[in-house]
């Protein structure tokens, strides 16, 4: 088949274009500027962006599939709307594009983050609430969008399969992710203490691997989540203690600490232009990251599996070094 990509230059979106293409598909992939993750991949580049409609009309046609992995990824306040208006509009102009070509399929790469988190007693599948404002931007983003594209799925137009990926990781990672930035800061020696909190991890080739499933076994308007395993921050410290033979933080603050930092945080990101260490958001998503997500539909009907962490862990560092982005 002959697939289009969104977001193909970042880390899920280039994962999957190599997952298509080691599956024997044609990959046309949209990006905007940096090309970097694609380089040496048998893809068409279409350069453009989710919000103009006519780059989108030039991406989907003549293709079978669309995965819409594009977005912008922030645990900020978005005074300004554009995380909002990104990630929802550019769900909807992808699917309008799809639409007036023809496009069999669209996978839209959603997050676990759509929906709530608390309480941890219940359990964490597809089943779970939307989120809403008080959650915030991206969050409430990434639930809208959703909501929007299911909503959908009864018109004459592609048939619409949902993917809820947790945090990926793994190897790949160029920009890098905000994942991959901590996680290298870290080997660097730069985070002197570990946050309390912790958060299901998946590996970037499995999410691809359901992904690229999707395309053919994913039922319409169905929602599926791909998470991994869940890791505290000290156990993930650890972890890469093992592997790298890097020396990790030994001191773990807690929720109230990394609360009250937080305007010394913000102060001191402002003094020197440069984004904060840490946010209300991140310590949020941490102190609720849910400690048992079930992919047990994702496994029935798309092969879903996960890795063990140490082996995407390695990998990721691996795969750095020989990128030259650490030593």
């Amino acid at each position: 088949m002959l697939v289009a990509v969104t977001g193909a230059s970042g880390h899920i979106g280039n994962v999957v274009c190599r997952r298509s293409l080691a599956e024997g598909h044609r990959v046309r992939a949209l990006v905007r500027d940096d090309k970097r993750a694609l380089a040496g991949l048998n893809v068409d580049l279409v350069q453009g962006d989710v919000l103009e409609l006519s780059d989108l009309l030039r991406l989907c046609e003549g293709c079978d599939a669309v995965v819409h992995c594009a977005a912008i990824i922030s645990v900020d306040p978005d005074p300004a709307g554009r995380v909002f208006h990104t990630n929802t509009q550019g769900a909807l102009n992808v699917h309008a594009a799809a639409m007036a070509c023809g496009v069999r399929r669209m996978v839209y790469i959603s997050s676990v983050h759509a929906v709530t988190e608390l309480p941890h007693e219940l359990p964490y599948d597809e089943t779970r609430p939307y989120k809403t404002a008080a959650d915030g931007p991206y969050d409430l983003s990434k639930a809208t969008a959703e909501q929007q594209l299911l909503a959908l799925v009864d018109n004459v137009g592609p048939e619409v399969v949902v993917l809820r990926p947790s945090a990926a990781l793994g190897p790949f990672d160029t920009k890098p992710s905000k994942l991959g930035a901590a996680l290298i800061d870290l080997y660097r020696g730069k985070v002197p203490v570990v946050p309390a909190g912790g958060y299901d991890l998946v590996d970037v080739r499995d999410v691809a691997r359901s992904v690229v499933a999707a395309i053919t076994h994913g039922r319409n308007g169905e929602v599926y989540l791909l998470s991994g395993k869940y890791c505290t921050l000290v156990e993930l410290a650890r972890t890469i203690e093992r592997v790298t033979g890097r020396r990790m933080p030994g001191r773990v603050l807690s929720f109230g600490v990394l609360t009250f930092l937080l305007p010394l945080v913000r102060a001191w990101a402002w003094f020197t232009r440069s984004a904060p260490s840490f946010t209300k958001g991140a310590i949020d998503a941490l102190r609720k990251g849910h400690p048992r997500m079930d992919s047990t539909k994702a496994q029935r009907e798309l092969g879903h599996s996960s890795r063990p962490l140490e082996e995407s862990v390695r990998d990721f560092y691996t795969w750095q070094k020989e990128a030259g982005t650490i030593t």
